[in-house]
């Protein structure tokens, strides 16, 4: 019993040169002012065209953060967005790249329920590490390809 407390320490000071040994390196994070950033641009652009519809921004785990609705937005809208999003979070590539695999015949990729084959999804990087996405749905697929890349590319201009 003597020796408990010498035992203790010993244990104290090995576990703490283990730790202090260790190296962390941060990830990147998208913030909800990024967040905001990137959703400002898509809104503006679906504006310029007169058009209603969905913005969701999420995390690199596809989690919302910030979901916006837009006057004139439908209901395929408001599913749409956060699908887009998540499936360009989750692979890290934007949902145009389904839509042309699938177009060439890869029509395997449908079976994946995270596979989101419209434009209008793209991932958001920083320091060229994921941290998450965009995905927007208005009535024109064009104006999703558009909006979406815009605010992508304003996260990397940020």
């Amino acid at each position: 019993m003597k020796y408990l407390p010498l035992v203790i320490v010993s244990l104290g000071i090995v576990s703490s040169s283990v730790f202090a040994a260790t190296t962390v390196t941060r990830q990147p994070v998208l913030t909800y002012a990024q967040s905001r950033q990137v959703a400002n641009k898509a809104e503006n652009i679906i504006k310029g065209h007169h058009l209603g519809g969905v913005i969701a921004i999420v995390d690199n785990a596809g989690l919302p953060v910030i979901i916006e609705r837009l006057d004139g937005a439908t209901l395929a809208n408001s599913e749409l967005a956060p699908k887009k999003a998540h499936s360009a979070a989750a692979f890290g590539v934007s949902t145009a790249t389904f839509q042309q695999k699938i177009a060439a015949g890869n029509v395997g990729l449908l079976g994946n329920p995270a596979v989101v084959p419209l434009l209008g999804g793209e991932p958001l990087s920083l320091d060229g590490v994921i941290v998450g996405a965009v995905g927007v749905s208005t009535p024109d697929g064009n104006v999703d390809s558009e909006a979406s890349k815009a605010a992508a590319a304003a996260l990397d201009a940020g």
